[in-house]
């Protein structure tokens, strides 16, 4: 028989509890392992019986739900907990999910919509280890990552979702570490089938991995050298394919290969991936010594970097890894800066400012903004987060600002150009 899935129900109203509980009690995959009436009562009893799922009351006398579900949650994070409410109120609903709540049914619901939630809930929460709830500040650095000698740091930047800016601010972040130090710097776009990188940096035309597939037993510095396209900032660029057609015949294999033999030509690699786990992927965190999780001040965006934290902890990663970057951060999303990394259990270790109009405009223009901008609050953190990214990488030498070579023509104004000549 499948185990059965344990459920503490809490609610201060006694018909509310058991009306509840009738509805479960004769579901084969349902066992009832306790009810609460207080939010300290469940917490003790989560503490003790480790309950699967908690149905959690919003409106409670002595400790609201939101805060009882905040508690157990720094405790026992694997625990999914369904809020009840008969409040639809759009921050009602943020203040739950940021304090750690996987659902939120409004009452009343019905029997299809509580077992909907008990097992969606229950299959989609994995099973990991107890942690505390992380108190670092933003912009102290975190324990730096063990990597091996002689080979050059290895930096994925990530996301679960698009539209996090992950490709932005690998672009500037990689132009950003050769402005500061001169350092060889690679930047692989590793999203291979929807590759934005060669235009955010203004190149067309150019070799790309697809160059490489001959020889996949025949990688080498030789190889890489053959492939690489050097940018005007002196960051080498290794391109994804120029369509999604093409991309089908590069292997994770093939780029695992690729940035292994690159971790001994340069001495900082940027990864731009793309929102998923799949193979090529899992090749990529696998080889990272720092893994960037971008994340928005968006509910979804939060919800997913959930999801995605407790995978990394499922897959053995080690916390210091991990950097929470929080993009587009602004006063008006209705969610403190603050409760994001707690909702995430991460300190956030960047918040990049939400400059909507110079961003847009840099990535039109195919020149990365810290070649174009030096008042930018965004550029400003950019390169924060590049000196700690060099602080790991090469200790011993000092991040001294170099002379930023001149940009080339943007993409729109080649383009605007070359209809004019034409």
């Amino acid at each position: 028989m499948a185990e059965r899935i344990r459920v503490l129900i809490v609610d201060d109203v006694q018909e509310s509890r058991d009306n509840v509980e009738r509805l479960l009690k004769f579901e084969s995959d349902i066992e009832i392992i306790g009810t609460a009436s207080r939010g300290q009562e469940a917490i003790d009893i989560a503490l003790a019986k480790r309950p699967d799922i908690i149905l959690m009351d919003v409106n409670m006398p002595d400790m609201d739900g939101i805060t009882a579900t905040r508690t157990i949650m720094s405790q026992l994070p694997a625990v999914g907990v369904i809020m009840m409410s008969v409040l639809n109120e759009p921050d009602v609903l943020r203040r739950s999910m940021t304090a750690g709540a996987r659902e939120y049914l409004v009452k009343p619901f019905s029997l299809d919509e509580l077992l909907d939630g008990v097992r969606t809930v229950h299959a989609n929460a994995p099973k990991i280890q107890m942690q505390p709830v992380v108190t670092q500040e933003v912009g102290v650095p975190a324990a730096a990552p063990v990597r091996q000698a002689g080979k050059g740091i290895v930096v994925a930047v990530t996301g679960v979702k698009g539209g996090t800016g992950r490709s932005t601010i690998a672009a500037n972040l990689a132009v950003s570490i050769r402005q500061l130090s001169q350092q060889r710097v690679a930047l692989i776009d590793a999203n291979i089938a929807f590759g934005d990188i060669g235009v955010m940096m203004n190149i067309s035309d150019a070799k790309t991995m697809l160059d490489a597939v001959p020889y996949l037993r025949q990688v080498d510095a030789e190889l890489i050298n053959n492939i690489i396209v050097e940018h005007g900032s002196g960051v080498q660029l290794l391109l994804a394919p120029p369509s999604p057609q093409e991309a089908e015949v590069v292997t994770a294999d093939l780029v695992k290969s690729l940035i292994s033999v690159m971790t001994g030509m340069f001495d900082v690699i940027i990864i731009d991936t793309r929102p998923s786990f799949d193979d090529l992927n899992l090749a990529v965190y696998d080889i990272a010594d720092i893994l960037m999780l971008t994340v928005t001040m968006e509910m979804t965006a939060i919800k997913d970097a959930r999801q995605f934290i407790e995978v990394t902890e499922l897959l053995g990663y080690p916390e210091d890894r991990l950097r929470l970057v929080l993009n587009r951060s602004n006063t008006y999303s209705g969610i403190p800066a603050t409760e994001i990394g707690e909702s995430l259990r991460r300190p956030l270790w960047a918040r990049i400012p939400d400059e909507p109009g110079p961003v847009l405009r840099s990535i039109n223009e195919g020149v990365p903004l810290v070649s174009s901008s030096n008042d930018s609050k965004v550029v400003e953190e950019i390169n924060r987060m590049a000196r700690e990214v060099l602080a790991i990488a090469n200790p011993d030498t000092p991040v001294v600002a170099a002379d930023q070579r001149p940009h080339r023509g943007g993409l729109v104004r080649k383009l605007l150009g070359n209809r004019a000549a034409s």
